[in-house]
């Protein structure tokens, strides 16, 4: 979602012909994220979010668009996609493929917002779309897991910046802890694998719109769950206790955590803290665009989960939960 790719006014007129948009009135970009360029569009049909990606392929889009279908029809909180004249989910533009989406209703919340009525509602949904998508015929593997970040970690461990390598071999020690606390037949199914403060919007208390389905795969449903834990239970060095039950009890709403699942909660808690700790470094403190292109996040702040998380080990984050 940074601007890596610059679409031009000519660009954009082509995009509207070809997905019926009418006129083109204004675009601007948005520099949060990593890894794609997006832009609010302005048109005389609405307004729009557009995303240009030149790392997903053709089968990931499909994929995220079938998804999105079957949410929709289900009247899931989700975004709407909308499709070319001739019916297909994206279109090839500048070197890359865009997607466009309807704009979303509702704000996103700022952490000193958070309730633990705003956490109890998240988990409900949450809950509710791994129930729906176990419907979803579609397959994508994650295509982040552990063999990755492993990778990621090893080019770090190599970096010549003294402390980057060396917080890089201390990650290497802590995913091979997540892998030997995460095992066995536990659930497996559609997860979202991004769940951020700002990848969800609000009315109120409740949740309008969960969005930014690119990372969308099958993997463990309990590892979305310590991914959303990580994502809004933390805050100023320290997990909430209210947060995280809140969380925990809004999901079970909709969906019982299994005895195997509650085991390995830890093991996908810390492998999740060291997936982010190690793209933030990679996407963000190593990347060459100036802060209007990139909107800056702290590596640092998942460093200090995975800390947390080695010093309270297993028994711990499952009290911290109550579970």
């Amino acid at each position: 979602m940074a601007l890596y790719t610059s679409l031009d006014a000519a660009a954009f007129t082509r995009l509207a012909e070809a997905y019926g948009l009418g006129s083109v009135r204004e675009f601007a970009g948005i520099p949060q994220g990593s890894i794609n360029t997006n832009y609010r569009l302005v048109t005389s049909a609405g307004r729009f979010f557009v995303r240009h990606t030149t790392v997903r392929s053709a089968e990931d889009l499909r994929f995220e668009a079938g998804l999105l279908s079957l949410l929709n029809a289900s009247h899931f909180p989700s975004p709407r996609l909308v499709h070319t004249r001739q019916g297909v989910p994206f279109l090839e533009l500048e070197g890359g493929r865009v997607c466009v989406f309807a704009w979303l209703v509702g704000e996103e919340l700022t952490r000193e917002a958070l309730t633990a009525e705003h956490l109890e509602s998240l988990g409900l949904e949450l809950g509710k779309l791994h129930r729906l998508g176990a419907s979803y015929m579609g397959t994508r593997s994650n295509p982040y897991g552990a063999e990755v970040v492993g990778g990621w970690l090893d080019g770090l461990a190599r970096h010549p910046d003294a402390e980057l390598s060396s917080i890089a071999r201390e990650l290497t020690d802590d995913l091979a802890r997540a892998e030997a606390s995460r095992g066995g037949l536990e659930p497996r199914g559609v997860i979202h694998a991004d769940i951020f403060l700002d990848n969800v919007k609000w009315l109120g208390d409740r949740v309008s719109a969960l969005f930014d389905f690119e990372m969308a795969c099958q993997d463990a449903l309990a590892l979305d769950v310590a991914i959303t834990l990580n994502a809004w239970c933390f805050d100023a060095g320290a997990y909430r206790p209210e947060l995280c039950r809140a969380l925990l009890r809004g999901y079970q709403v909709e969906r019982t955590l299994m005895p195997v699942e509650r085991d390995n909660l830890f093991g996908h808690a810390l492998f999740g803290a060291v997936r982010y700790t190690a793209s933030r470094i990679r996407d963000f403190h190593l990347s060459g665009l100036p802060p209007d292109k990139l909107a800056p996040k702290d590596f640092r702040t998942y460093l200090a989960r995975a800390r947390l998380l080695v010093g309270m080990g297993p028994e711990g984050l499952r009290a911290l939960v109550g579970l």
